[in-house]
């Protein structure tokens, strides 16, 4: 999606950033004051999003569990390249994913406080 913006407008004004700004592809400081807000709100809903995985059938907790680890993994990932989400792809490495798996697995059948509780055993 080259050229074209598609972050919350009113949210861009409210940290005193425009298209321009965006399309400019530098990271500032007003782009990283914004992109914090933007991963704390995701965070928030990942962590309302975890609650729910309890009410999901069996068969369908594996794959909501991965996702969640793996996209809180690319909000780290942001994060590690100082928020230059412009020229620095964000990504969770195959190993890490090999890594993530198991565990996403292990909460989908205990739990994450079981799971918790068993690997720090």
């Amino acid at each position: 999606m080259e050229g074209k913006n598609i972050s919350p407008q009113d949210e861009l004004e409210r940290a005193g950033l425009s298209d321009d700004d965006i399309l400019r592809g530098k990271v500032t400081d007003k782009w990283r004051s914004f992109m914090k807000g933007q991963i704390k709100r995701a965070r928030m809903f990942f962590d309302e999003a975890e609650k729910g995985v309890r009410e999901l059938n069996s068969a369908s907790r594996w794959p909501v569990w991965a996702s969640l680890m793996l996209y809180r993994q690319i909000l780290d990932a942001i994060e590690a390249n100082d928020y230059n989400n412009f020229t620095k792809r964000a990504y969770v490495g195959k190993l890490k994913k090999l890594v993530s798996l198991p565990i996403a697995y292990g909460s989908a059948l205990m739990g994450p406080s079981k799971l918790t509780q068993l690997v720090r055993r």
